[in-house]
C-alpha cells in the first residue's frame, strides 16, 4: 500500500511541473520513446521494426481501423481488378506520386520491391512466394518474377500461383513497404543508413543515432496534406520506469503503457491520468512456444502437460490487472477466422501430473529452458517467472534464461530456444498472417523455434488460402487449429491484452495502428 501511495503522490507531483517542462518545445514535434532501437530499416530483415517502414514508406494498401473493423483501403493503388479464376490482378499506380528524393513512382519500384525481397532470401519471403515464378527466383534459378508484368509506368499484373483471397491485404503489411530502385540499387548497406531510406510516405528519416535515439521529419514532396506533427524524435530508454518519469515529467508526448509494470499503469495511469488514456484491443495474442527437437517436449504428452499446468486466468487477473481476455486458439479475437469455440487448455494440474506418469517422468526428470528476450517488457517477464512456477508445481524444470535482444534473435531463428512466450500482432487481417508464418512450411516453423514435425499438416495450412470459398476456408483453418492444438499440443494459447496509450498534454488525439503495434502512424496523432 505504501508503495501505491507513493506511486500516485510522485504522480501528481510530477504531473504539476509538465506544463512547465512542456514549455519552448518547438511546434510540430512529438516526442515518444522505444524499449530498444531498431535493428534494421530493411524490410526485408525484419519482423519487429516497423515505426521507419510505416511512416517513411508507403505500400500498395493500408489496413486501417474503422467503427466496422480494421478496413483495407487503397493507398499508392488506385485501382484493382481480378480475374474470376482469383489469379491474376491489375493495378492501376496513383498518379503523380514521388519519392522524397523527387524519383517519381513507377511499376518498375513495384515490381523490384517483390523481387528485392526474394532475393535477399530474408525473413518476408511468404508473400512475393506466392507469385508465379517467385520460388524460381528466389532460387537463382531465374532473373525475374514471371508473374509480375509491368505494362507501363502505372500498370502491371501479378499473377499468383493459386487464388489467395486474402492478397490485397497481405500487401497492406510493412513488409511490402514500396522501396525506389535506383536509391536501393545504389546504397552499400541498405538499411543502415539514413540518407538511403527513400520512400513516397509522410516524413523521412533525417539521423538515427544507435541505440540513442532517431529522428523523422515530414517529407515536403509528400502527396497528401501536411500532418500535424512535423518531426517526432524516438528515444531509446531501456528501462520503463524511466520512460515513466520522464512522461510524467512533460519530456514526452505519448507513453505506451505496455511497456510499464502492470501496477503503475492501474495505480497510476489509470487515476491521475484517466481522462488521457487511448485504448484499444490488441489484434494478436500473447503465446508460449514449445520446441519439438527438444528431447522432452517431443513427447506430445508433455506439452499438454505443460498447457494444463498454467492457469491463464491467474496470470490475467494478477499481471495485467483483468486488461486482456483469455485466448484458447492461434487466431486471435478480431480478426477473421477467430473461432470463439475454441477449446485450449483447461486449467488442470492434476491431470497434468497423470499425463506427465503416463510418459514415464518422474518429478523434476522434465526440463527445459525458457528463454527471455532481455528488451521484453517487465509483464513479459513476470508471465514467464509465474510460468516457471506454476510448471514447478507439477514436477516440470522450466529454467528462466535471459538473452541480449540480437542474441535471442540469431537462436530463435536456428531453431535453438527450447520454449519463450512472446506477443504476436497481426501485420494484416487475414488468419493466414499468423498460421502460414508459425505453421505454413517446416523452414517458418523453425525460424520460430517451434520444429514442428507434421508436414501433412503445414502443407494443409499453405493450401489453405488458395480456397476461393470463404466460409470453406475459414472452415478449413479452424480445423487445422484444433488439429496443431487439441491433438499436438503444438501451441499454447495464453490471452490476448488491449494496448492502453496516455497522451501528454500536447496531443489533442491520437488513433492507434489496428494491429496494436507499438509502432504507429505519426499522421495519426493531432497536437493542440
Amino acid at each position: 500500500m505504501k508503495k501505491i501511495m507513493a506511486l500516485i503522490l510522485a504522480a501528481i507531483l510530477l504531473a504539476a511541473g509538465m506544463t512547465a517542462a512542456s514549455a519552448g518545445v518547438e511546434e510540430g514535434l512529438l516526442r515518444v520513446a522505444a524499449l530498444y532501437d531498431m535493428t534494421t530499416m530493411d524490410m526485408s530483415k525484419t519482423t519487429d521494426d516497423y515505426m521507419v517502414p510505416m511512416n517513411v514508406f508507403d505500400r500498395l494498401f493500408e489496413t486501417r481501423p474503422s467503427p466496422e473493423g480494421a478496413q483495407v483501403v487503397n493507398s499508392l493503388c488506385a485501382e484493382c481488378t481480378v480475374s474470376g479464376d482469383g489469379l491474376s490482378y491489375s493495378f492501376t499506380l496513383v498518379p503523380g506520386v514521388v519519392f522524397s528524393n523527387g524519383n517519381p513512382l513507377t511499376a518498375s519500384d513495384v515490381k523490384f520491391t517483390f523481387e528485392r525481397l526474394l532475393k535477399a532470401r530474408g525473413m518476408n519471403t511468404d508473400i512475393p512466394l506466392e507469385v508465379a515464378g517467385g520460388e524460381a527466383l528466389m532460387n537463382g534459378e531465374a532473373d525475374s518474377l514471371e508473374g509480375f508484368v509491368v505494362e507501363d509506368d502505372l500498370h502491371f499484373t501479378v499473377r499468383l500461383n493459386a487464388p489467395n483471397a486474402g492478397f490485397l491485404a497481405e500487401l497492406s503489411a510493412p513488409p511490402l513497404s514500396i522501396l525506389d530502385e535506383e536509391s536501393v540499387t545504389a546504397a552499400a548497406n541498405f538499411g543502415s543508413d539514413p540518407k538511403d531510406t527513400i520512400g513516397t510516405g509522410p516524413y523521412v528519416i533525417t539521423e538515427w543515432v544507435v541505440n540513442d535515439h532517431y529522428t523523422l521529419e515530414y517529407n515536403p514532396l509528400y502527396r497528401g496534406e501536411k500532418p500535424s506533427v512535423t518531426k517526432v524524435i524516438v528515444s531509446v530508454i531501456r528501462e520503463s520506469a524511466t520512460q515513466d518519469i520522464k512522461f510524467q515529467a512533460g519530456e514526452l508526448d505519448i507513453l505506451n503503457l505496455q511497456s510499464l509494470d502492470s501496477l503503475v499503469v492501474e495505480s497510476v495511469y489509470k487515476t491521475a491520468y484517466a481522462d488521457r488514456i487511448v485504448d484499444v484491443p490488441i489484434a494478436g495474442l500473447t503465446f508460449m512456444i514449445l520446441n519439438e527437437a527438444n528431447e522432452y517436449l517431443q513427447d506430445v504428452r508433455v506439452r499438454k502437460a505443460i498447457g494444463m499446468a498454467i492457469d491463464v486466468d491467474q496470470l490475467i487477473a494478477g499481471i495485467y490487472s483483468g486488461n486482456a481476455s483469455r485466448e484458447h486458439g492461434i487466431i486471435p479475437g478480431g480478426v477473421q477466422g477467430h473461432n470463439d469455440a475454441a477449446e485450449g487448455f483447461a486449467y488442470d494440474p492434476d491431470g497434468a501430473r497423470k499425463l506427465l506418469a503416463e510418459a514415464g517422468y518422474a518429478e523434476g526428470q522434465v526440463s527445459f529452458e525458457l528463454a527471455v528476450d532481455n528488451t521484453a517488457t517487465t509483464d513479459v517477464q513476470t508471465v514467464c517467472e509465474a510460468i516457471s512456477q506454476m510448471l514447478k508445481a507439477v514436477g516440470i524444470r522450466a529454467e528462466i534464461k535471459s538473452y541480449e535482444h540480437s542474441a535471442f534473435l540469431d537462436k530463435r531463428k536456428d531453431g535453438a530456444v527450447d520454449s519463450f512466450v512472446a506477443h504476436w500482432l497481426m501485420d494484416y487481417n487475414d488468419p493466414a498472417n499468423i498460421m502460414y508464418t508459425f505453421f505454413g512450411s517446416p523452414e517458418n516453423a523453425r525460424l520460430r523455434s517451434l520444429n514442428y514435425p507434421d508436414t501433412e499438416i503445414m502443407a494443409r495450412v499453405a493450401a489453405a488460402s488458395a480456397i476461393v470459398d470463404e466460409a470453406e476456408r475459414i472452415a478449413e483453418y479452424q480445423a487445422l487449429e484444433k488439429k496443431i492444438i487439441g491433438e499436438d499440443a503444438a501451441w499454447i494459447p495464453l490471452f490476448e491484452g488491449r494496448h492502453l496509450f496516455c497522451l501528454g498534454e500536447r496531443v489533442a488525439a491520437f488513433t492507434p495502428q489496428w494491429a496494436g503495434f507499438s509502432d504507429f502512424f505519426v499522421t495519426d496523432v493531432v497536437l493542440k
